[in-house]
Formats: structure tokens, C-alpha cells, sequence
């Protein structure tokens, strides 16, 4: 999920003029593709023929371990999803939280829990800027960051090969606002100690450890309707031209999907963006979809009605074109979510983020959402 003080701040400011953002991507592709972990792999389109499965589009949730104890709630992924993925548990700092010591205990359990029920499960993430243990935010040699980074995609990847459908390689590389000094990519420990290159590193390494994963860029806001949201999807459509470039594959970009229910979902811009990747030979997955309430007046019924609205306008966009890959749910039931912490109501008033309330009941935009999705194909 994005930082969530960037993300308040840049939802409640107005949208500048769009600066060139080609010119300051300012990403060589010698700076970029240099990754000094060995040849680059042959470019190949690995997307999996348009789904026309009477099934649809598959549905999926993130869970959680720390919640794993609630029987209604491991039952509810159960009933409604497809995929079944850890939101937290695959993450660097959950992993290995002393370098070299790794404890795969709690995704295990996720995973296997998942398999063991006849749902698929994906992983993320590899590299994120956040949530990395002391240790790694300590790192600040160039030679020994590379050697954290192949060592841990490749022990991970290793360890859940042939169980994990797809992987978010690098999460949220993007600047906040990459129109900004310092932009277009996001200052994070990877980059300050290894440059751009650390992004196709990632990819090279997660290619060799699991070759039958589908790898997926991940990011946020490249949904809504503004300069900003245009300039993250310019950066976005960049990148993954200069991974192929550099003989790289991307099998897909993840769209979070983390919407405010008072923004408005750009649909011409987002089916333009999903087109353009489909011209890459590049397909669209919704990894971490929930809705953010905290501006709607009203009780139940008028944030209900507004979530229909932004969700409907998001599956107008994404399903255009080739189908996506899967629409994945960040969580399940309002009762664990993060919106509540990060964005509160101002009166106190519950939000209502995902796709079942507290009581585990269907909201009416995840039905309609549920009716769209088995009807693509």
C-alpha cells in the first residue's frame, strides 16, 4: 500500500501543471540495465491467453496471520476468492529479519493454507522502500546491497517455487510525485546504494530463481484523473520499456487500486494505459483493491453508494481491452483493514473498505464487482 501520510497529503492538495516527464526520467539505459548480476535474460511475452474460462476473471483477498485464529475469517476467503495471498508475511522484514536468518513460519502457513484448499496464492514482495528491518536500512555499500538483494529473491524464490502464481518484484519505485526535484523514482535504500539498477536486478534475479512465476511491477495511484496520476502512469509505461529494452520481461503491472471514494477514476486514461501495456505484450493485474471512505458524509448507505460509483468506474477501465490477469482484494472484511488507522472519520464513523462488513456480509458494489468479473472473459 502507498505511505499513507504521502498518499492524505497528495488527495487533499489541487493538481499542478504536468511537467515533461520524459525529461526528467533521466534514466540511461547503460544506468539502468547495468545490473552486474550476470546476462541479461532473452525479452519473451509470457501473459497467459485472454481467460474465456466460464469462471471469469479470478477474485482474490490478502490475509492476514495475525488474524489467522478467526474461523469466520478464514472462511471467508474460503468462500469468496479465487487466490488467496499473505498481504504482510512475505515481505523482507517478516522474512529475514536478522540477515541470513530466514523464517518462512507464518507465510507457510498462509500458503499452504490456500493450496491445501484449492485456491491459487501469489507473492509479495521482493523489495519494497518500507518495512525493511534495521539492518538492511543500515546497508551502504554498493557490492554488498547487490549481494542482499540476489541472495534474498533467490533463498525466497527458491523456497516458494512452483507454489506462487505470480510475484510483485519491486513495490512502489515511483516518487510520490515524480514531477518533483528528485523524482521520477522513489528515494528509497535500494537506490541510493545501487541506482536505478537495482529495478532490473530484481527482475533478473526473480526471472532465474522461479522461472514459471509471472513478475509484476507494483504500484499505486495510477488509476485517477489528474496531471499527477498522468505522470505516474508516463513513469510506470517507462520503466517497463526500458526492462524490455534491456532484454528483461515483465509479465505484468499491478495497479493497487486503494480508492478515494472522492476521487474520480480516470476510465479513458486508465483503458489507454492498460492498452498501451497490451501493446508491450505486458498484462494488468489489480493487486491490493480496497475503497477510502473518510470523505463521504452519510452513514452506510451513502459510503456504500459511493464505493459502487469508484469501483464500477475502476472495472470500466480495466476491463476494456484484454481482460486483467485477477482482481485481488487487500483484505476481506472490514474488520481488519488498515483504512480505519490511516484515514479515519473525523465524526469516528466506521469505514467501510472491503468487500464484507464487519459481519461478514457482501457489500452491493462487491456483488456487482462479483457479476462483472464472472461474466468477462
Amino acid at each position: 500500500m502507498p505511505d499513507t501520510h504521502d498518499s492524505a497529503a497528495a488527495h487533499g492538495a489541487s493538481e499542478g501543471d504536468r511537467h515533461g516527464i520524459h525529461a526528467t526520467l533521466n534514466l540511461t539505459r547503460r544506468s539502468f540495465m547495468a545490473t552486474g548480476a550476470g546476462a541479461a535474460i532473452a525479452a519473451t511475452a509470457r501473459i497467459p491467453p485472454a481467460r474465456a474460462a466460464p469462471t471469469g476473471i479470478p477474485f482474490g483477498g490478502a490475509i492476514q496471520f495475525e488474524y489467522f485464529d478467526d474461523r469466520p475469517y478464514r472462511q471467508a476467503f474460503l468462500d469468496h476468492c479465487d487466490i488467496v495471498m499473505p498481504m504482510n508475511e512475505l515481505k523482507f522484514g517478516l522474512l529475514q529479519r536478522e540477515r541470513g536468518q530466514f523464517d518462512f513460519s507464518r507465510s507457510d502457513t498462509l500458503v499452504d493454507f490456500a493450496r491445501d484448499n484449492g485456491k491459487a496464492s501469489r507473492g509479495h514482495a521482493f523489495l519494497w522502500h518500507s518495512t525493511n528491518p534495521p539492518w538492511v536500512d543500515a546497508l551502504n555499500d554498493e557490492r554488498d546491497t547487490e549481494s542482499v538483494v540476489i541472495d534474498h529473491i533467490e533463498r525466497v524464490a527458491d523456497h516458494y517455487r512452483g507454489r506462487l502464481a505470480s510475484w510483485d518484484v519491486v513495490n512502489e519505485v515511483i516518487a510520490h510525485e515524480p514531477r518533483e526535484a528528485g523524482g521520477p523514482l522513489r528515494d528509497t535504500i535500494w537506490r541510493r546504494n545501487l541506482g536505478p539498477r537495482y529495478i532490473p536486478l530484481a527482475f533478473e534475479t526473480a526471472a532465474r530463481a522461479d522461472p514459471d512465476a509471472l513478475l509484476v511491477i507494483n504500484d499505486y495511484d495510477l488509476e485517477f484523473a489528474g496531471d499527477r496520476y498522468d505522470a505516474r502512469r508516463a513513469v510506470m509505461l517507462d520503466l517497463v520499456r526500458q526492462l524490455q529494452d534491456g532484454g528483461l520481461h515483465v509479465d505484468a503491472v499491478g495497479c493497487q487500486a486503494h480508492l478515494y471514494a472522492h476521487f474520480k477514476v480516470d476510465v479513458d486514461a486508465l483503458a489507454r494505459f492498460k492498452e498501451e501495456l497490451e501493446g508491450m505484450g505486458v498484462a494488468f493485474i489489480v493487486t491490493e483493491l480496497d475503497v477510502i471512505d473518510f470523505q463521504i458524509r452519510g452513514g452506510v448507505e451513502e459510503q456504500d453508494a459511493a464505493a459502487t460509483v469508484v469501483v464500477s468506474d475502476l472495472l470500466d477501465g480495466v476491463l476494456s481491452g484484454r481482460p486483467p490477469l485477477a482482481v485481488v482484494a487487500w483484505g476481506i472484511t472490514d474488520r481488519y483493514s488498515w483504512v480505519d488507522d490511516a484515514m479515519p472519520h473525523e465524526d469516528g464513523k466506521p469505514s467501510r473498505p472491503l468487500p464484507l462488513d464487519v459481519d461478514l456480509r457482501p457489500k452491493p458494489w462487491y456483488d456487482a464487482m462479483k457479476a462483472r468479473l464472472l461474466a468477462a472473459s
